[in-house]
């Protein structure tokens, strides 16, 4: 991988030609697995709100942003009460928690949460790996009887078809190209590294434009399927474009990466919008990059060095935690937390209504973890500056209890955590 990408707008119309001959080719099975999604009947409303006619200058095609707001294909504007359900992304290639749960029952008690979105982390194991999901971990068949001997990407299709069935929003997150860790990066050029992937061998920038098409377009047929978020919290030698000379070399650009990405992922399914998370700090002596960051949570270059993403399709998605999962040093100010509202107005709050903002990962154990009250402190306090900023879109982290450094919404009992659930319904107005 070159420090600087070249030659994108034909590399990316290579992708795209690819991507949709791959489809054709295949009638979108891939990933050695037989069958499809198809097209679910949806049902309920998903929690809509709004006035259902469409802005007279909306352009795009399906979903689309516009002021700050998410809409569907008619226009209705659509309040994201959204949780983050992993395992997937993980060795398991599978929702968390199906040795003692059953997976339509998980989608069904989220709904019944008042959850509306999903936002469900994949990696490219998840539709290449071969391997029965109730061999890579038990799965109670008792309650998953359907899941049994099926392939991960089988299992995907199953979960998709069913959540739209529900009604339920799902946004599909390309979590890492490896299984067992988040890696840094959207491709794997080390061979050092290759034990990582699937195959055992380099993942390329082509590689990831194919498999977010593929999946883009592979569940094209279901209503409710509305987003995919390109990739999760890209870091270390990530700037968004050209940065600091000093930094170490290589250096990789995360905006031209997303550009290149999302041309792909529309081409294939112009229907969706396209989450982009940010990047590590940009140090190009414009920014502001003595704040404390997040993986995921630094937009200020988009400021001065905008996406070229069409703006009806784009979704700016940071990812903030408080101190449970990440202490920052301004957790330990005189002033805290009345200083934070500061600091995510730099990193991502100035971009609303302008463009839509939607938090695609913030959570904590908010008081039974490490920090105790301070975690429970800073939630409320994120809660209450999303309010302040009209910013009622956000998909919490996560649904199941076996997440180090935030717990779930529900407990290691799998009892439901009410003063979590209070505090959303606080955010979304209900």
């Amino acid at each position: 991988m070159k420090t600087i990408h070249t030659g994108f707008a034909f590399r990316a119309l290579q992708a795209i030609a690819g991507s949709v001959l791959l489809c054709v080719l295949t009638a979108c099975g891939g990933g050695g697995s037989s069958g499809s999604a198809g097209s679910a009947g949806a049902s309920g409303d998903g929690g809509n709100a709004g006035n259902p006619t469409a802005p007279a200058n909306a352009t795009a095609v399906g979903y689309f942003a516009q002021a700050g707001k998410i809409f569907d294909a008619s226009g209705q504007e659509i309040q994201i009460r959204g949780i983050n359900h992993h395992g997937f992304n993980s060795t398991i290639l599978q929702p968390q928690f199906l040795w003692a749960m059953g997976w339509k029952e998980q989608i069904a008690q989220m709904k019944s949460l008042g959850f509306n979105a999903i936002r469900v982390p994949f990696v490219p194991d998840t539709l290449y790996n071969t391997t029965p999901v109730d061999q890579l971990v038990f799965v109670n068949p008792t309650l998953n009887p359907e899941l049994i001997g099926k392939t991960p990407l089988q299992v995907l299709d199953l979960w998709m078809a069913e959540a739209d069935r529900q009604g339920m929003y799902v946004l599909l997150n390309f979590y890492s190209v490896s299984m067992q860790t988040q890696y840094p990066t959207w491709f794997l050029s080390n061979p050092a590294d290759f034990n990582l992937t699937y195959n055992k061998q380099a993942y390329t920038e082509e590689n990831w434009t194919r498999d977010l098409a593929f999946v883009a377009k592979r569940y094209a047929g279901l209503s409710h399927f509305f987003a995919i978020d390109l990739y999760n919290e890209p870091h270390d030698n990530i700037r968004w474009t050209s940065g600091d000379a000093n930094v170490t070399n290589p250096v990789y650009f995360w905006k031209e990466a997303a550009e290149f990405a999302s041309a792909a992922v529309l081409a294939a399914n112009p229907k969706l919008l396209i989450f982009v998370e940010g990047s590590n700090g940009n140090y190009d002596g414009v920014e502001n990059s003595n704040l404390s960051m997040n993986w995921g949570e630094n937009f200020q270059p988009e400021g001065y060095k905008p996406l070229n993403i069409p703006a009806d399709k784009l979704v700016l998605a940071p990812h903030t935690y408080g101190p449970d999962a990440f202490m920052k040093t301004s957790f330990s100010a005189s002033n805290f937390p009345a200083n934070l509202p500061a600091d995510w107005d730099t990193l991502f709050g100035q971009f609303t209504p302008a463009h839509s903002v939607v938090i695609g990962e913030f959570g904590g154990y908010y008081g039974t973890g490490p920090t105790g009250q301070q975690d429970v402190t800073w939630q409320n306090a994120f809660v209450q500056y999303l309010q302040g900023k009209g910013m009622s879109n956000s998909f919490y982290w996560c649904y199941t209890p076996n997440s180090g450094g935030t717990g779930g919404i529900l407990d290691d009992n799998l009892n439901v955590r009410q003063d979590k659930m209070a505090l959303l319904h606080k955010l979304w107005g209900r």
